[in-house]
């Protein structure tokens, strides 16, 4: 052993150094020269002991060192010896893939990840359960929704009088532990699941559950109160997003009211109830609370809820706002250096030119800026929607994640809409699609372990790599959607992303070849 390098895999982010001390133990224990951290793929390595983990370096580095190095080990580390469950969820996903790449790993003490294997398994054979029943308060015009993915109404908020014995929600619950589908609250991540992608059923139960340390299901039945806020104080927001919806912003919506014609209007004015959530009186209980919109750093109300909680001395608690940021002010940047634990889920669709068009009324300079002036004090996460607008350039956003943003997570959900009219499966340049989603591939942020990235780029490579066929009356359909759109912001789209303003005449040609065929039977 003293002329093999050993890979020692832990969490070395508190104050403790754990994954330090640990693998130091190991190299002491077994007489080899203990090496210290690795903090590069680059690094030069001499036969003995390293150790890293998750937090230390990319995903993608960690798997090209181990399968360099003659031994890898899993520390002893238990959960609360990590500096915080993320890590810890991220060491477990870390497994995965050095399994999925053929990598043995040696674990020093199976037992510290049981548990966490206990809920996987289950959320992988119990295709109903999910923890949001148990943890999550949300919804849409007074009522409550299961998650924040689900419109449908369960009762109204205010009405519950025990959370835990609640009849409603436990006839949900009772549902999903008997593995019965709940269609009508949890058809998206059915949805998703079955094109294969990371579901929030599967990525945030993990994670919630891991959080707060649920032993079993006997436990997760005792929670007698949610402890996952999400908040949407109202629908107004400072710019036009092309995947967005007139319920999340109220420009949209000012803009939908001058449509006439009546097929248009119907995908566009969806009906909707009158009001979000707002915030909650009193957080002490709270563990997590996320802002929403609209878009947040425009509504007074947000800046209401800094100042009551500041005032009161309350805020250590997780704090996550996503934002645009499009203009973030001055006091807006104050009050925000008062939450230690706040951290912002950004959004960017496409490198500067593409998002600029996606996102109207963004100019992506000052939201780099921005972002980079909030990741001073704050944690950095992305959020991106795969459209037919950006399908075919999603490794170049990536890879400028990986260069402007080395710092960030990055979780890619795809786009959804009346008609599925902006459907990332339905764009007929397979060549160039493919082509961007190798180097897709090759990216950190691939390997980010965020809900999504990695399952929606190994789908859509999949997926156009068999050549589908193109769906060309949606696609049409799509183009007479976006011209509405620019006559109203007179804009253009073959100056923002022309290679899909060429797919138009292809389309309208094999259109005609289509009718044509269809007229002569």
């Amino acid at each position: 052993m003293n002329n093999q390098i050993i890979l020692c895999l832990g969490d070395n982010s508190s104050a403790d150094a754990w994954a330090h001390k640990l693998s130091q133990k190991y190299a002491l224990e077994n007489k080899i020269i203990f090496r210290g951290a690795i903090t590069n793929s680059k690094q030069d390595l001499e036969p003995g002991c390293f150790h890293t983990g998750p937090h230390n370096i990319d995903v993608i580095d960690i798997i090209k060192i181990s399968k360099n190095v003659d031994k890898v080990v899993l520390l002893d580390q238990n959960q609360d010896q990590y500096s915080h469950p993320v890590i810890f969820v991220s060491m477990f996903k870390l497994l995965q893939h050095l399994k999925a790449e053929d990598i043995q790993v040696v674990e020093l003490n199976t037992t510290n990840m049981e548990t966490i294997r206990y809920w996987d398994n289950i959320l992988n054979t119990n295709k109903s359960f999910c923890a949001m029943p148990w943890i999550y308060h949300g919804g849409y015009g007074g009522y409550h929704t299961l998650c924040f993915l689900s419109h449908k109404p369960i009762k109204k908020i205010g009405s519950i009088k025990d959370w835990q014995q609640d009849k409603e929600y436990n006839v949900i619950r009772s549902k999903m532990l008997q593995g019965e589908p709940n269609v009508d609250h949890c058809k998206t991540c059915y949805h998703r699941e079955s094109k294969k992608e990371l579901s929030v059923r599967l990525n945030d139960s993990l994670k919630w559950l891991t959080e707060l340390k649920v032993k079993n299901l006997d436990a997760l039945k005792k929670i007698n109160n949610p402890v996952y806020y999400e908040i949407r104080p109202s629908n107004k927001c400072n710019i036009k997003c092309r995947t967005c919806e007139p319920k999340y912003s109220h420009l949209i919506e000012e803009e939908t009211k001058k449509i006439t014609d009546e097929r248009l209007k119907k995908i566009f004015m969806q009906k909707e109830w009158d009001k979000m959530t707002d915030f909650p009186e009193q957080i002490g209980h709270i563990k997590r609370i996320y802002v929403a919109g609209g878009e947040p750093t425009v509504q007074p109300k947000l800046y209401k809820f800094l100042r009551k909680c500041i005032d009161e001395g309350n805020t250590d608690f997780d704090f996550r706002i996503n934002t645009n940021s499009v203009k973030i002010s001055e006091p807006l940047f104050d009050l925000f250096k008062h939450f230690p634990n706040l951290g912002f889920s950004c959004s960017i669709d496409g490198v500067p030119k593409i998002n600029d068009y996606i996102r109207w009324g963004t100019d992506t300079s000052t939201v780099v800026k921005n972002i980079h002036r909030l990741h001073i004090n704050h944690q950095i996460s992305f959020i991106s929607v795969i459209s037919i607008y950006n399908v075919t350039t999603i490794g170049e956003l990536m890879k400028f994640f990986d260069t402007e943003f080395p710092y960030a997570t990055v979780q890619l959900q795809t786009a959804g809409y009346k008609d599925n009219l902006l459907d990332c499966e339905n764009h007929p340049n397979h060549d160039k699609i493919i082509k961007s989603l190798k180097l897709a591939k090759q990216t950190k942020c691939y390997y980010h372990n965020e809900r999504g990235t990695k399952s929606i780029v190994d789908r859509l490579y999949q997926y156009y790599s068999d050549r589908p066929k193109t769906d060309l009356v949606r696609l049409s359909n799509f183009f007479k959607y976006n011209d509405t759109l620019d006559n109203f912001r007179n804009s253009k789209l073959e100056q923002y992303i022309p290679d899909l303003e060429a797919c138009r005449s292809h389309t309208a040609q094999r259109i005609s070849v289509l009718e044509t065929a269809d007229s002569n039977k």
